[in-house]
């Protein structure tokens, strides 16, 4: 079944609405969330919101880990090309997912962990 317009705007909103997330805290991680249980109860948009959500998730995961390993001296060194390469994923797979969603298909974000079933 083709998703509607109207289904694959929501679906690219749950992937690019992070962005705004970004500036509050823990954002990132809420606004997926409101779409999945506030949204359309389609198959085609909840499936796009559980991954943005697994996305940001693991990448909320990733940074904290970040944080941490820029705590020792050796994470100094290590944490700014770890830390913009986790920069580049997340606009990737953000985009990426946005773009698909647009299309009506469905888009698997890479390197992420998936929490939300």
């Amino acid at each position: 079944m083709i998703p509607s317009p109207e289904e694959r705007t929501w679906a690219a909103v749950a992937h690019l609405a992070p962005l705004v997330g970004y500036f509050l805290l823990i954002g990132q991680v809420l606004l997926p969330l409101a779409i999945l249980f506030l949204g359309p109860k389609t198959p085609f948009v909840q499936a796009h919101a559980k991954e943005s959500l697994n996305g940001q998730i693991s990448y909320t995961l990733y940074g904290l880990g970040l944080f941490l390993l820029a705590l020792t001296v050796v994470g100094i060194v290590v944490v700014y090309p770890l830390a913009l390469a986790l920069l580049a994923l997340v606009l990737w797979n953000m985009v990426r997912g946005a773009l698909a969603a647009g299309r009506g298909e469905v888009y698997r974000y890479a390197f992420i962990l998936r929490l939300v079933p």
